[in-house]
C-alpha cells in the first residue's frame, strides 16, 4: 500500500512525467491494433476489444516500472482493485466508440488519486500525436507512433474567454438533451463535436472553453483530465457546484453529472444554466 507520504507524491510534475510515458506506451498499442474489429458488450452495455485489453496490459506494464507498488483501478479490471488513499486510475482505451468508427479523438487517460482528488494526470491521444499531462503545471508534447515523446514539453494555459462567446465541446456518440440545452444557451452556434478525454486536453491548452456533460461518466474517463485541466487554471464543478472525488465505490466509480471549464465563471454560468 502506497502512503500519503511516499516521496513519489511530492512531485506532481514528476508523477504527471510518468504517467505520460505510461500512456505513450498504451497509446502505442493502440495504434498497432487499429483495425481491431472483434467487438462485444461489457454488462453494463458499452463496448470492448482486443485493443482495449492490450492497452490495459501495456499501460500496467508501464506503470509497474515507474511507479511500482500503485494500486491501479482499470476500467477493464475494475473489480480486482480496492482503492485506497492513494491509487491510479486508467482508462487504457477513453473513446471506445470513436475508436471503432474510425475517428482520431480516442485517448489513454491516467491519473494518481490522494485522497479522493487527482494529483497528477496523464492523456495520450495517439491518432493525433499529442499528450496532455499536468501536475503543479500544465504541459502539452508530441508523441510519435512508438509511443516515444518528441521534443520538449511546453507549459499550456486555459485561455481568456472570447469576446464571441465559449467555444463548447460536445460529445460527439453521447450527447443529451440536457447538455445541449446548456451549449445552446451559452454559445452562438452549435458545440464542436469531440469524443473523449481528449476535450479536457482541448480546454487546458486554450482551444475550447467549455465541456457540459449530464450524461453517465465513469471516474477512469475523468481524473486525469481534471487532474491537467486544474494545473491550466480550469476547473471541473458538479451541478452542486462541488469539485468531484474519485474512489467512490459507493456509486461503482459513476460520476455525477458536471462542466468543464477554462474558470470558475463560466462554470458556475453553465451550472446557473442546467
Amino acid at each position: 500500500m502506497i502512503g500519503r507520504d511516499d516521496p513519489r507524491l511530492r512531485d506532481r510534475d514528476g508523477l504527471g512525467r510518468k504517467l505520460a510515458e505510461a500512456a505513450g506506451a498504451s497509446a502505442a498499442v493502440l495504434l498497432a491494433k487499429r483495425a481491431a474489429c472483434d467487438v462485444k458488450l461489457k454488462k453494463d452495455g458499452s463496448p470492448v476489444c482486443t485493443a482495449d485489453l492490450a492497452a490495459d496490459r501495456a499501460a500496467k506494464d508501464a506503470l509497474a516500472l515507474l511507479l511500482p507498488g500503485f494500486p491501479i483501478i482499470s476500467e477493464e479490471t475494475v473489480d480486482s482493485v480496492t482503492p485506497d488513499a492513494v491509487f491510479i486510475l486508467l482508462d487504457p482505451l477513453d473513446g471506445t466508440r470513436e475508436f471503432l468508427a474510425g475517428g482520431d479523438s480516442y485517448c489513454v487517460a491516467i491519473a494518481v488519486v490522494v485522497d479522493g482528488r487527482p494529483i497528477a494526470g496523464a492523456i495520450a491521444a495517439p491518432a493525433l500525436g499529442r499528450l496532455w499531462y499536468g501536475g503543479e503545471r500544465a504541459y502539452t508534447q508530441d508523441f510519435a507512433a512508438d509511443g516515444s515523446l518528441c521534443g520538449t514539453a511546453k507549459h499550456v494555459a486555459v485561455r481568456a474567454l472570447p469576446k464571441e462567446g465559449p467555444v463548447v465541446l460536445v460529445s460527439r456518440f453521447h450527447g443529451d438533451g440536457r447538455s445541449d440545452g446548456i451549449t445552446a444557451t451559452l454559445c452562438k452556434g452549435k458545440g464542436v463535436p469531440m469524443s473523449s478525454a481528449v476535450k479536457f486536453g482541448l480546454i487546458a491548452c486554450g482551444e475550447a472553453d467549455l465541456h457540459v456533460r449530464c450524461g453517465q461518466t465513469m471516474e477512469w474517463d475523468t481524473a486525469a483530465g481534471d487532474a491537467i485541466l486544474s494545473a491550466a487554471g480550469g476547473i471541473i464543478l458538479t451541478l452542486d457546484g462541488a469539485v468531484p472525488r474519485y474512489g467512490r465505490v459507493d456509486q461503482q466509480f459513476r460520476n455525477p453529472p458536471f462542466v468543464a471549464a477554462s474558470s470558475e465563471g463560466l462554470a458556475r454560468r453553465a451550472i446557473a444554466g442546467c
